[in-house]
């Protein structure tokens, strides 16, 4: 069957969309298989519609303002807690712990949802509580996955309260922390802010491949240890990339968020 002309568009912006430079119109014809009447009338609807754009100076041709509205616009529209609801949901059936997602808010993270176990002993979390990022699960698998330098930007004057024996109380110590979250996906919290609780969370990715929210899941050490727990973080994490990909979302680059 022939392919439609929307077929054709798509296939010449994701064309453009992946290159590593701006491409010239021979460029495109080469890449994209495609004769040079089909590839000047598609240039010539992409344009008008600012899909793509002409860089006269040069002669290449890039992605259009229209395609960034389109994906902000998207972005800004939807509610990620109602996003994620499934997935949590789905957690909160198969894990014995209490399931939440919270984002970032400044140094620390703010929770939005939580669903309780029919087991907990009480509910530490409440929508609308916060935690610091230091010693809670949730704000070192947000602060894993930023770029070295902002990390370091946001650590600059951070206070490391303690508030357990647990608690990571330096940078050096919660910079080689943050390491071990990019290798494994996960973050963990071992009672670094409270004696009795300990959780595992996994962060959530916008389309720029950012750390927008995390999945969480916790309990109280009395009822299970984190060698127990950690047997839930392959499904944490694999929730959280699930939602990521509802979203447009991938994961970042490990090798870009390292210092040049």
């Amino acid at each position: 069957m022939q392919s439609s002309i929307i077929t054709k568009l798509l296939r010449l912006l994701t064309i453009i969309s992946e290159t590593r430079k701006p491409l010239t119109f021979s460029e495109l014809v080469s890449a994209s298989g495609m004769n040079k009447s089909t590839i000047h009338r598609l240039l010539s609807i992409a344009t008008e519609e600012r899909l793509v754009q002409f860089d006269a100076s040069r002669k290449t041709y890039l992605m259009g303002s229209k395609v960034f509205d389109l994906v902000r616009g998207a972005y800004g529209g939807y509610d990620i807690q109602a996003i994620a609801l499934d997935e949590m949901m789905a957690l909160h059936a198969t894990v014995d712990a209490n399931v939440t997602i919270g984002i970032p808010s400044g140094m620390d993270v703010v929770y939005l949802r939580i669903l309780e176990s029919d087991l907990s002993l009480g509910g530490l979390q409440r929508p609308g509580m916060r935690e610091p990022v230091h010693c809670s699960a949730s704000g070192k698998a947000l602060m894993a996955f930023l770029p070295d330098a902002m990390i370091d930007a946001k650590l600059q004057g951070y206070v490391f309260e303690r508030f357990t024996e647990r608690t990571i109380t330096d940078a050096t110590r919660f910079r080689a922390t943050l390491e071990k979250v990019r290798r494994d996906g996960f973050a963990t919290n071992d009672r670094e802010e409270y004696d009795h609780f300990l959780g595992i969370s996994a962060p959530i990715f916008n389309y720029l491949s950012e750390p927008i929210a995390v999945l969480n899941i916790w309990t109280a050490y009395s009822r299970k240890t984190m060698h127990d727990l950690l047997g839930s973080a392959p499904l944490v994490k694999a929730a959280a990339d699930r939602v990521s990909t509802l979203i447009g979302g991938t994961a970042p680059d490990i090798a870009l968020l390292k210092r040049a």
